[in-house]
């Protein structure tokens, strides 16, 4: 059997951040400093590429593009960072995009 072939180009990753306490005044700024906290620590120094393209704060769903190969384990870095500033957070899947 032929190994699968690896998937190319660029992928949109959209997810929504919830917090266990609302937070008043949360912007596009404050959900870059959350992902890049989130990333860091799970990567260190070696975070895959990416660009945060966008965030509504009335939805507070935020959109990463990366490398498709990449999508999967930006991803699961966020899905275990579960504590910002003291505060229980979650991202939550909500869509991929090519």
């Amino acid at each position: 059997m032929a190994p699968k072939k690896k998937e190319t180009g660029y992928r949109e990753l959209t997810v929504k951040l919830e917090f266990k306490e609302p937070i008043r005044d949360f912007c596009k700024e404050d959900f870059v400093a959350v992902v890049r906290s989130a990333l860091s620590t799970v990567f260190g120094k070696c975070i895959p590429e990416h660009a945060i393209t966008s965030y509504s704060v009335q939805t507070k769903k935020g959109t990463l593009v990366m490398n498709a190969e990449d999508l999967s384990m930006i991803w699961a870095a966020l899905s275990i960072y579960g504590e910002h500033d003291g505060q229980i957070i979650a991202f939550h899947y909500y869509s991929i995009k090519e």
